[in-house]
């Protein structure tokens, strides 16, 4: 069985391989209830995605999951916000119009009276350079999820030993230290 929380990705749009480019210090901000509709986006989030904030306000926040994001790392993403865990990671999101956009993203609980009652997400600019390497990364990560039989959570698994990996070669334990060792 899938964590609760785990959304599939939703109706495939057109995407137009163009990239939008964020500018300099531009943090795209959203919040989401426990099952991950938007409660709040930023102007900014709104203005790069092409969705009016309206439009993004009772969606699933994977409304803006571009197709070439593994399965793998929502899961992945879900299991630590879950256990009350921030999460950190590269992201490809899809515009209104099919472009796309990458940013290092940190999730975390936000908490009132001691009890998750949603999540609150940053979006920051990476750089260039690296983008090259994760779409490379998320290919091979969606070649391991096709190959694996299984229907439920274990499917994931071959996708996360190719992530395990990537940051273990890159000198880290977890994706969180790699993604922020990569901020700038």
């Amino acid at each position: 069985m899938l964590s609760m929380g785990y959304i599939p990705p939703i109706n495939i749009r057109q995407v137009t391989n163009q990239v939008v480019g964020l500018g300099t210090h531009r943090a795209l901000q959203s919040k989401t209830d426990l099952n991950g509709i938007i409660t709040h986006a930023s102007r900014s989030l709104a203005d790069i995605s092409g969705f009016a904030a309206d439009e993004l306000i009772g969606q699933p926040h994977n409304i803006l999951r571009h197709p070439d994001m593994p399965d793998s790392v929502y899961y992945l993403m879900w299991q630590h916000i879950q256990a009350g865990e921030e999460f950190f990671g590269m992201v490809k999101n899809r515009c209104k119009n099919g472009d796309h956009y990458w940013v290092m993203t940190r999730v975390a609980v936000m908490q009132e009276n001691g009890k998750p009652i949603g999540y609150s997400s940053a979006r920051f600019t990476p750089h260039a350079d690296l983008i090259p390497t994760w779409e490379d990364l998320f290919a091979r990560m969606r070649t391991a999820e096709q190959s694996s039989s299984f229907t439920d959570h274990r499917r994931f698994k071959p996708a996360h030993d190719v992530l395990c990996k990537f940051v273990q070669r890159k000198g880290f334990n977890n994706l969180g230290q790699l993604v922020l060792s990569q901020r700038s």
